[in-house]
């Protein structure tokens, strides 16, 4: 037998070795992980359904183009307001979020003594947002893709 034979452990090829597959083993788990926590939104099944709503939305959409209402929005310091040529009892809005749907807010405003409603919202992400408006009566709806925050009054057109 040798005597100038080392042990096992200390030979730098057997770590790189037994490193191999471990790596590959936390790379397995961390992937894992990830993609467990950031899953797809689900999608839907019955497209017929989905189908005969989109239809019965773009005439709340025309609706809205021909009622003639102008409105602009803001987003400043939190506080989300709109700006409205018409007085209305009060407005539904959907803020739905480009990429996380866990970021997704419907909420109601009313309009304040000077006529612009509004409501302070929580913990608010900045990005690019679908804004949904309609009245409580849901007579139209508008769509509009934009960018919040804002401290300049974005124009909502048809």
């Amino acid at each position: 037998m040798n005597e100038n034979a080392q042990p096992w452990y200390k030979h730098p090829w057997v770590w790189f070795v037994i490193a191999l597959p471990v790596m590959s083993l936390v790379g397995g788990i961390a992937m894992i992980t990830i993609t467990s926590s950031n899953q797809p939104e689900i999608i839907v099944d019955d497209y017929y359904k989905k189908g005969k709503a989109i239809n019965q939305e773009l005439t709340l959409y025309k609706a809205f183009a021909d009622s003639g209402i102008d409105l602009k929005v803001r987003l400043n310091n939190n506080r989300f307001e709109i700006q409205s040529s018409e007085s209305l009892t009060a407005l539904k809005i959907s803020l739905i979020h480009s990429t996380q749907g866990k970021r997704d807010l419907e909420f109601t405003v009313t309009a304040a003594s000077n006529g612009i409603y509004g409501k302070t919202l929580e913990d608010f992400a900045p990005g690019s947002w679908s804004l949904f408006i309609q009245p409580m009566d849901d007579s139209w709806k508008v769509k509009q893709k934009v960018a919040l925050p804002s401290t300049e009054w974005i124009e909502i057109k048809a």
